[in-house]
């Protein structure tokens, strides 16, 4: 397996984890336990919860396909093209959770948001393509 693709799938792991702890110290912070109760769309509790809830929704597709790829480029370089892809998939993904917690509100957009759903969108259809073609 790329190395590459471990580390990229690694750092998605991790940052859902660490944001469900972040998740948790708010609960615990702002003493929000039921996981409707948070409403306030500029609070931290809320936040939070968006942010790994979101995170934990793309992670196991990402890593699915970085599996993927790794198992078409088996034996063979990634080339710049895909390694770029994980890349920027994964920095976007980090930046995306950064949107969640610094925005002054939910109700509003924010930029490292809207960079990172875009990048993760546009990047991880592209590497699909790209592994898909591969096979065919």
């Amino acid at each position: 397996m790329h190395t590459i693709l471990i580390i990229c799938s690694a750092i998605l792991v991790i940052l859902t984890l660490l944001l469900a702890f972040w998740t948790s110290m708010m609960r615990a912070r702002t003493k929000t336990i039921a996981y409707d109760a948070a409403t306030d769309l500029s609070g931290p509790m809320l936040k939070a919860q968006r942010a790994h809830g979101n995170s934990a929704e793309y992670a196991g597709v990402l890593i699915g396909l970085f599996l993927l790829t790794g198992l078409v480029y088996a034996g063979r370089d990634l080339g710049l093209t895909v390694t770029c892809l994980v890349i920027a998939i994964t920095a976007a993904r980090l930046l995306h959770a950064a949107g969640f917690l610094v925005c002054a509100t939910l109700e509003r957009p924010h930029p490292l948001k809207a960079i990172g759903a875009l990048v993760t969108y546009l990047g991880g259809l592209a590497l699909a393509l790209i592994v898909l073609l591969k096979v065919l």
